[in-house]
């Protein structure tokens, strides 16, 4: 899965983690259109967050009906349960995390350095297509109560 291959099923988890390098756009946008769908939870983090979430990516939400988190962005050791579905958006965080947890990895480029909204609107397209794939192979788990 590490590879960016899709499995054609995929283990019951409860929840999805995107994580980029800053949570500033690529994974609050997979988060936000994952969580849209309705499926389970999903949540954003970072490894080196930034100090907000970027102006475009909650522009990019509001245009396609998201509820995006405008809060600030959050470490991946904050927000990383045992049992999560990580997902690095990023070719930074999937290098960085090496071997060190399973995960899928998605070579999202990063629409920051370009800062256009044709950048964060390619993203999102990006995103989308991943997210409503991945959706259709995932089995939500059972909440333990």
């Amino acid at each position: 899965a590490a590879s960016g291959r899709m499995p054609n099923n995929l283990p019951t988890v409860p929840r999805v983690v995107f994580v980029c390098t800053a949570n500033s756009a690529r994974s609050q946008l997979a988060a936000a259109t994952w969580n849209h769908l309705g499926i389970i939870p999903a949540a954003s983090a970072g490894t080196h967050p930034g100090p907000r979430i970027h102006p475009r990516a909650v522009a990019v939400a509001d245009r396609h009906g998201l509820r995006i988190d405008r809060g600030r962005p959050v470490p991946l050791d904050k927000v990383l349960h045992d049992d999560d579905l990580i997902i690095a958006v990023c070719d930074n965080v999937h290098e960085e995390l090496g071997h060190a947890l399973p995960r899928l990895h998605w070579s999202i480029p990063d629409p920051v350095p370009l800062d256009t909204d044709a950048a964060f609107e390619r993203a999102y397209s990006d995103i989308t297509r991943r997210v409503h794939h991945l959706a259709g192979l995932y089995t939500p788990a059972e909440r333990a109560s």
